[in-house]
């Protein structure tokens, strides 16, 4: 078997964690988005009487939300939006 030449590749020194960092904001931010929804249902009122923006990676909303069932939320335009998709949400 001939023999190959060698590769060149550097040394890494440093540490590379940005994949890690990367991971860590996104469950910040659905934990964000999560605890803000759980608090509209606790507060006074109906739930459907509070008009929120919600958007996501495709869309914006223009809406209020109905019910939260596991993973998604319901709207009074008959959406069904993934909590998981939702990149900010805010009041109206």
């Amino acid at each position: 078997m001939n023999k190959l030449p060698k590769i060149f590749h550097n040394k890494i020194n440093n540490d590379i964690s940005n994949n890690r960092e990367y991971v860590v904001a996104v469950k910040n931010d659905e934990k964000r988005n999560i605890d803000f929804i759980n608090s509209l249902f606790s507060e006074e009122g109906f739930i459907f009487n509070k008009p929120l923006i919600i958007k996501t990676n495709n869309y914006i909303f223009d809406t209020a939300i109905v019910k939260k069932d596991n993973n998604y939320i319901y709207t009074l335009t008959d959406d069904i939006i993934d909590i998981n998709d939702i990149v900010s949400i805010e009041r109206k």
